[in-house]
């Protein structure tokens, strides 16, 4: 006889044990059915006269989904379930899902729920199915951060460790911030100067024409810098993004600041 499990969930931040539900697997089956996120679309071209084709690269196109059904003892009135509804189903962007399972390590999915279908016992409904549809192949792990200050440092440059446990074989650009302090003698500004050793100890991440107490936020994923200061903050960039390789990084800080902070998000291949 088979047996189901029922795990908890959160979904845009809300438990769902504030409605009692949930999600439901049972022992034959998985609770990610699906496509699973290992899955690639390999880029190939052919030549005439020649038997093996040329590979180009391959891409991650799909995005991991899979079936959810998720209930409760007792049946859902029409008013729970119009709660129920308004919480889970078309909202107006991607919502984090959290599955309370301990071997997911506070995993999340990025995404929508849809195809809402209420399953009924006698005429009472008790549960309901849906399709979850993320934004990506992955699921995330939890937000690591790495801060600290260069202000009175033994050793210039600054050391940095990062182990990237992303299953994601490509690189990861993290999110930065940094606060300058004060410019080294006889110089009147400050160039900030980050570079990843382990990638290519060459290519820095460099701003120069930086005022002590300056503050600037680089979204290196998204491309976008911001700061505190007045003017175009761009053709002092170098263009050269920071990223992470999976693994092992071993980051350098070359730049007197009263504060950095690091932070990165892993992605995880759950779904297969």
């Amino acid at each position: 006889m088979s047996q189901f499990y029922e795990y908890f969930f959160e979904f845009d931040g809300i438990p769902s044990h504030k409605f009692d539900l949930k999600i439901i697997t049972f022992e034959d089956g998985s609770l990610f059915d699906g496509v699973g996120s290992s899955d690639v679309e390999i880029i190939t071209q052919s030549v005439l006269r020649k038997s093996k084709p040329y590979y180009l690269g391959r891409t991650q196109t799909t995005v991991l989904e899979f079936e959810l059904t998720f209930g409760r003892a007792e049946p859902v009135s029409g008013i729970d379930r119009d709660m129920i509804s308004a919480w889970l189903f078309g909202r107006a962007g991607y919502k984090r899902l959290t599955i309370l399972q301990d071997d997911l390590n506070g995993a999340y999915f990025n995404c929508f729920l849809k195809n809402p279908v209420p399953l009924y016992i006698g005429g009472l409904n008790y549960a309901f199915k849906c399709t979850v549809v993320c934004d990506s192949p992955w699921a995330y792990g939890p937000e690591k951060t790495i801060s600290g200050s260069t202000v009175d440092a033994d050793v210039y440059p600054l050391a940095i460790e990062i182990y990237n446990n992303s299953s994601e074989d490509e690189y990861l650009y993290p999110w930065i911030q940094f606060i300058m302090g004060e410019p080294t003698y006889p110089f009147p500004t400050s160039i900030f100067v980050m570079w990843n050793e382990t990638d290519d100890a060459a290519r820095w991440f460099s701003i120069s024409h930086l005022e002590e107490g300056d503050a600037v936020i680089v979204d290196n994923d998204l491309q976008i810098i911001t700061w505190n200061g007045v003017g175009n903050i761009l053709p002092y960039f170098d263009k050269r993004w920071l990223r992470l390789l999976p693994g092992y990084n071993l980051l350098y800080l070359n730049t007197n600041v009263s504060l950095y902070i690091i932070k990165y998000t892993e992605r995880f291949k759950i779904g297969g």
